[in-house]
């Protein structure tokens, strides 16, 4: 359900007016106000990707991370995102960083992952989350260890992610690793635990699903 009802009335040209303006709610909702305009914009078609991308130098966060979102949400045709990602790799701002990354995620740039492995240990947690993303997404078979050791990082963002991603990962053999979290000082940590470890403990092991082919 939208956040901004209102807004899927409105034509191309009315929503890139509003895109230019600031959040009528203040900047605290300048995110999803950004995310959900660009979204419809890119929904609109050739117009509304063609004015994303006139709109890509802006130096609002907001703005430049709601643009990134709308281009890579599916791959568009006959658009090469993976340089300009690339590109937004270094930016000094954490948030577009984390962007990038999830956008070269999104768009399935593999060849990426040696730029991407180089920030592991960025600063920001949220860029750090989102090479956890890219690699359970992209290398599953290499993101175990990856992930395990994200149960450690000294931010809740990155352990509640690391969290996810193992459920995601349906990682049975992380189970040990999960459980003392469900006393981590963080309740979103211990929440995500909580869970994880609920789905992990449902997944069939090996010798069920055996069983189970065999049975057929």
């Amino acid at each position: 359900m939208s956040f901004y009802p209102e807004l899927d009335r409105l034509n191309q040209e009315e929503l890139a007016f509003r895109f230019r303006m600031p959040p009528p709610e203040g900047e605290e909702y300048a995110n999803a106000y950004y995310q959900e305009i660009a979204h419809l914009l890119r929904e609109k078609g050739e117009g509304g990707i063609a004015f994303l991308q006139q709109e890509i130098d802006n130096e609002n966060p907001a703005k430049l991370q709601a643009i990134l979102f709308a281009l890579t949400e599916t791959r568009l045709p006959h658009f090469e995102l993976r340089d300009f990602l690339v590109s937004y790799l270094t930016d000094r701002r954490p948030i577009i960083v984390m962007e990038a990354i999830d956008g070269l995620r999104r768009q399935g740039e593999k060849e990426t992952v040696n730029l991407v492995l180089a920030l592991e240990q960025h600063s920001s947690p949220y860029v750090r989350s989102s090479v956890l993303r890219f690699m359970r997404q992209l290398y599953p078979e290499q993101a175990l260890f990856l992930l395990i050791k994200g149960l450690k990082d000294p931010d809740f963002i990155v352990r509640e992610n690391a969290v996810d991603e193992l459920a995601e990962l349906e990682a049975v053999e992380a189970l040990s690793h999960l459980r003392p979290l469900i006393k981590d000082p963080h309740p979103d940590v211990r929440q995500a635990a909580q869970t994880a470890i609920e789905i992990l403990e449902s997944v069939p092991s090996d010798f069920e699903l055996e069983i189970s082919h065999n049975e057929r």
